[in-house]
């Protein structure tokens, strides 16, 4: 019988036994505290340069910004091109832009917006890494691995997050902050060397790739119309809003309440990195045994809690301890999400969701730092606090109103390709739109259950890539139904053909057992204008 220990060792770190997730992870742990040890370099190397609060706060500004502007396009990127390239180029343009910012640094040319504009361009190289990177481990971690791979890439940016401050300090007061660029652009080498020098699996593309623009839309339809993700993406939303007021006003509650200067701010940031640490590592082994609706409920009541002792806590041992709580619950809400993001999605839409998800929760941490900001400007800091432990505990109600998708660990089986019938007009992939209009025979008294399933399947239809999709009732043969399905052109119907899940095709013969039996009860066409017969 396995231990505790063996089985939490299982359960937490199987993924570094593959070697190429085991190189990357390396590779990119290195490259997290190069990072982290830039954005103490370009903080300080801005109060030498324009020592105004405003041009100091836009330094963690430039370098977030891209993770909002570009997540989109990077997801779409991410499900679309090689997933290996566009990482090595990311890296590469990274960098790039550290070594750059790094030699005007030493030969005092380095201006304020100068150092913005790389810097944003460094945060631009990760926002167009991270998706293709989070989309990537399904294609050569097991689904039932893929859970502690998620809280392993969090462990790493945490580590990165609780030592970098402490080594970007010790490289600026020994050789000054030019040497912190230096440092981040030697730091991409690893994760460049790993990726020109592996061959990643690749996701089997049947199509050639959605255009850009299509691919973005594309990914925010299915969002929209997948309930189980906006259940994630509200829940972790509205965590990130409540809990980014403790982190929001931890420096202004270190030195009025606790009577403390940067020590003791930078024990409480200490505190909050070691805890997300240690949730990191015991995340996937505590939601296999309590799932993870539980867990987020869990965690958002202990990170509540903690907050509310900090809000009122006079004391700097008593708040390190319960900072060092919030940064475990904190962590175990992170890799919920992501990881339930991961293991519901279809592997077509992977990137864009995950960089969707990346949005609503960096939105939310944003407005939420600013709002909560505004409401200690009137009410105070332990007022405030009080405010977000209380917003935190009311969001625990959704445990029953939206709960998170229940997760199946085994692999789906996988769909064969759907077999397309070629059409007798002479097509391309480019022709359309093309409508597919689909007869029905409904009895009077079924109809109540086709309607129901045609709810569920015309939602599917629509999420993997219908333009439009309507049903209608022939009102002088109230016996027939009739669907119709518009697709923008010949290859987005068939992309849509090819993304159904064995659910969505379960759907899709359950109503194939109500369609007449005329030989015409599938009829596919091509919608034309009258322009389109016009003279020239």
């Amino acid at each position: 019988m396995k231990t505790w220990l063996a089985t939490w060792r299982e359960s937490s770190f199987t993924p570094l036994s593959n070697p190429l997730f085991r190189a990357l992870w390396i590779a990119a742990l290195a490259s997290n505290v190069g990072a982290v040890v830039q954005s103490v370099g370009a903080s300080w190397t801005m109060t030498i340069l324009a020592p105004s609060p405003q041009m100091v706060a836009l330094v963690p500004t430039a370098a977030m910004l891209p993770m909002v502007l570009l997540a989109l396009p990077a997801g779409a990127l991410a499900d679309s091109v090689d997933r290996r390239r566009l990482m090595l180029i990311s890296q590469i343009i990274g960098a790039c832009a550290a070594a750059t910012l790094s030699l005007l640094a030493f030969s005092h040319s380095v201006t304020p917006w100068v150092l913005l504009a790389l810097t944003m361009l460094v945060g631009a190289s990760v926002a167009l890494h991270q998706p293709a990177w989070q989309a990537s481990l399904g294609d050569f971690i097991p689904r039932k691995d893929l859970p502690a791979a998620v809280s392993l890439n969090v462990l790493a940016f945490n580590t990165a997050r609780s030592v970098g401050p402490a080594i970007g300090g010790l490289i600026i007061a020994a050789f000054g902050a030019s040497a912190t660029f230096l440092l981040n652009a030697i730091s991409f080498v690893g994760l460049i060397v790993v990726l020109a020098t592996h061959a990643l699996p690749r996701a089997e593309r049947r199509h050639p790739p959605e255009p850009i623009l299509a691919a973005m839309a594309a990914g925010v339809r299915f969002v929209s119309l997948s309930p189980p993700l906006k259940r994630i993406f509200l829940r972790g939303g509205l965590f990130g809003f409540g809990a980014s007021a403790l982190q929001s006003l931890l420096p202004l509650m270190a030195r009025s309440h606790l009577g403390g200067g940067p020590m003791a701010y930078g024990s409480l940031v200490g505190a909050l990195g070691f805890g997300s640490f240690f949730g990191a590592i015991i995340a996937t082994h505590v939601r296999s045994n309590v799932g993870g609706n539980r867990l987020l409920g869990l965690a958002t009541i202990v990170y509540a809690a903690a907050t509310l002792v900090i809000a009122f806590s006079t004391r700097l041992l008593l708040s390190i301890p319960f900072a060092f709580i919030a940064g475990v619950a904190w962590i175990c809400v992170l890799t919920t999400t992501r990881t339930s993001v991961q293991m519901c999605c279809p592997r077509w839409v992977v990137g864009r969701a995950v960089s969707l998800g990346q949005v609503a929760s960096f939105g939310c941490m944003a407005a939420g730092s600013a709002g909560w900001g505004w409401v200690a400007g009137s009410t105070g800091l332990s007022a405030t606090l009080l405010f977000a432990s209380g917003f935190l505990a009311l969001t625990v109600c959704l445990h029953r109103l939206a709960p998170l998708p229940v997760i199946i660990p085994e692999e789906p089986a996988k769909n064969a390709p759907r077999q397309i019938r070629t059409p007798t007009l002479a097509i391309d992939h480019d022709t359309g739109p093309i409508v597919v209009v689909i007869e029905y025979a409904v009895p009077t008294g079924g109809a109540r259950e086709f309607l129901q399933l045609m709810s569920e399947l015309g939602r599917a239809r629509r999420r993997n890539g219908a333009t439009d999709w309507t049903l209608q009732q022939d009102i002088d043969r109230p016996d027939v139904w009739v669907e119709r399905i518009e697709s923008a052109t010949w290859i987005d119907h068939i992309r849509r053909l090819d993304r159904y899940t064995s659910t969505e095709r379960e759907l899709a013969a359950r109503a194939a057992t109500f369609r007449t039996t005329s030989q015409r009860a599938v009829r596919r066409m091509i919608a034309h204008t009258t322009a389109d017969f016009s003279a020239p």
